[in-house]
């Protein structure tokens, strides 16, 4: 782990750490030691981890804490970054190997006697359930009723337990509450998967991937009430807040149009026939001679009941207007979304089009009708390739972009050094 600073890359390092570095390389000695006896080899490895994604992220900064490497350690679907520690994982994964391996160790013990059942599983059973006290861990005793896919109920029940508690324990400001909650939306975590190829825009430099990973895990990025040196009339946040919400050109059309270009590359790599900036000159004025509806986004040729679709894309910020209390993750893009259909369906619908609004979030949530739309393009995808997983890289890409054009609204109002 100590060599991924060799690549200088953090985009590279994160994806590598996650998938060949990470806890993978311990998890069979955790699957078969009791719990007990691989407590030091089990602080000495995340010691080796916590360095390794703090100088991915930070490094050799300041402020990468406890809190930013629970944040860290959590799996992805609950707003972690996927880097699984393996003090978490040995609490379940004893107990999970032997439950599902009850009918073959039947098999290879058959003629040895003796119960299944020894002190070592009793023991480690007890462990885990001081660390989960309301999961029932009943089955886990019986060979007949131990659960087939036990890992994953045991995983989803402990990181289920953190979750619940990590507010508490850290004693979350109503910012670092509603980020948590923007961070485990659908979605959200899909960059992180994208595969850096430079010729598909999935590459940031090593600035902007460590800004977007500063935001998420909520590591101060500026000081304190210094003026925005784009737009000149805000004062900047620590936490970079008003670098995302600020619409002074060209950061915030750049992300717009960002995603824009990356979900048109998408369509047509799909084969599906589109065209970006389209004219459709629906509401016409009389006396102006001119549309007074703006071009879409993107326009998808016959895509529902042989009507063409108005795609219309909208990225705000959840944070907006933060409130101590209230806060409900993905209210921002669904509002964003019912204001779209609103102003433009009732033109497309009596012009013979089809409008779909394509709301998303500065964290990748998408909104409803979006998830629908990018569905529909993964079940093309997946009809004209032979590699079922090949389809996952439509949620993956539009959440890069996203992300990317977030971090060059960061960058932009980052200090600069004078050497």
């Amino acid at each position: 782990m100590g060599c991924l600073k060799r690549l200088k890359d953090p985009q590279s390092e994160l994806l590598l750490l996650r998938s060949c570095m990470g806890v993978a390389k311990l998890l069979f000695g955790l699957r078969t030691c009791q719990p007990s006896y691989v407590g030091e080899a089990v602080s000495v490895f995340d010691m080796g981890l916590r360095n390794a994604i703090e100088d991915i992220v930070v490094c050799g900064g300041a402020f990468f804490g406890d809190l930013q490497w629970r944040l860290a350690s959590l799996p992805t679907r609950f707003g972690g970054l996927g880097i699984c520690s393996a003090e978490d994982a040995s609490s379940y994964a004893f107990v999970a190997s032997r439950a599902q391996s009850w009918v073959l160790q039947d098999h290879i013990l058959r003629e040895c006697g003796g119960e299944l059942l020894d002190s070592d599983y009793k023991g480690a059973l007890e462990n885990l359930h001081s660390s989960l006290p309301d999961l029932d861990l009943g089955g886990f005793y019986i060979k007949d009723t131990a659960p087939i896919k036990a890992q994953k109920i045991l995983a989803n029940a402990l990181y289920g337990e953190i979750v619940k508690t990590v507010e508490e324990k850290f004693a979350f400001s109503p910012r670092q509450r509603a980020v948590f909650e923007c961070l485990r939306a659908p979605h959200a975590q899909d960059f992180l998967s994208v595969v850096p190829i430079e010729g598909l825009g999935q590459c940031m430099s090593a600035v902007e991937y460590r800004a977007i990973l500063k935001y998420r895990l909520m590591i101060p990025l500026f000081p304190a009430d210094d003026p925005c040196p784009v737009c000149r009339k805000c004062c900047l946040d620590s936490f970079g807040e008003h670098a995302v919400h600020c619409k002074e050109l060209p950061g915030f059309k750049y992300r717009h149009d960002l995603v824009r270009d990356v979900l048109y590359d998408v369509l047509k790599r799909a084969g599906i026939s589109a065209k970006k900036e389209a004219p459709v000159n629906f509401l016409t004025d009389p006396l102006e001679g001119r549309s007074t509806l703006r071009p879409a986004d993107i326009l998808v040729f016959g895509w529902e009941g042989g009507k063409h679709a108005c795609v219309d894309l909208t990225g705000v910020s959840p944070l907006v207007g933060l409130r101590d209390h209230g806060f409900v993750a993905g209210h921002a893009i669904t509002k964003a979304e019912a204001g779209k259909v609103a102003k433009h369906e009732k033109a497309c619908i009596e012009n013979q089009h089809v409008f779909v609004p394509f709301a998303f979030d500065t964290f990748g949530a998408l909104a409803p009708d979006a998830v629908r739309f990018l569905k529909r393009v993964q079940q093309v995808v997946s009809s004209n390739t032979a590699h079922v997983k090949g389809q996952n890289f439509v949620f993956s890409r539009v959440g890069f972009a996203i992300q990317k054009g977030v971090a060059a609204q960061l960058v932009a109002r980052l200090p600069t050094i004078s050497l």
